[in-house]
């Protein structure tokens, strides 16, 4: 692999240097930027794709449980018009929860989804910053295009594809809402806005305490 950075599984430790400095030494900001970088991320920090299929395969589930079991007893109805209701109200539910699961909770916990949480990741701005609700809601509506072929358990590919063919590891959704996904041990450590967050339930240190060290090769 490259020596600028490993994808999951195998990722590169940031454990090895002072918080704000490169493995090398060399400060790179509050963010792991470096100079000429459009992202004050370092491009480094964004090489989570391992873990992010894991996450997204945890979400997607979580997201279509409660609607799917609304759907049995309409789909074992021998009536027509029975099945066009429960459609509707299967896709009304899978609409609301898809709302509140991957925009509001994540805006409101540092920018993570259950999944994100489980395996230690985070939806942040490409500015450096937490992402906001106009983010989180372009990333939600774009798994249109990312989560095509829709059928289990293949759902992903094309965001997979483009992640992959991304410098800082961007589906569709992170490109048009300009979000990045990292990992919560290797940046955002003692970040004031974070602070109240919930970061110490998350493996973040609060705001001047020193964090834990990220496990090297597990996202």
């Amino acid at each position: 692999m490259s020596s600028t950075g490993h994808d999951e599984f195998g990722s590169t430790s940031y454990g090895g240097g002072g918080a704000g400095q490169s493995p090398g030494g060399q400060s790179r900001g509050q963010w792991g930027s470096q100079p000429g970088n459009a992202s004050p991320v370092h491009p480094e920090e964004t090489r989570v794709t391992g873990r992010r299929v894991v996450q997204y395969l945890i979400d997607s589930f979580l997201v279509w449980l409660i609607p799917g079991l609304v759907s049995i007893p309409f789909d074992r109805s021998g009536s027509t018009v029975i099945h066009i209701i429960g459609g509707i109200v299967t896709f009304g539910l899978f609409v609301l929860i898809g709302l509140w699961y991957w925009v509001i909770r994540p805006h409101s916990h540092a920018g993570q989804t259950f999944g994100m949480q489980l395996l230690g990741l985070r939806v942040i701005s490409k500015e450096g910053g937490p992402a906001n609700l106009a983010q989180l809601f372009i990333r939600w509506v774009c798994l249109i295009f990312d989560a095509i072929p829709y059928t289990w358990p293949f759902t992903g590919l094309v965001g997979f594809i483009v992640i992959l063919s991304s410098r800082n590891r961007q589906r569709i959704g992170d490109h048009l809402g300009r979000t990045l996904v990292i990992s919560t041990g290797s940046a955002v450590r003692g970040r004031p806005q974070f602070a109240d967050t919930g970061s110490d339930q998350m493996g973040m240190a609060p705001s001047g305490q020193a964090g834990p060290e990220a496990p090297g090769g597990v996202r």
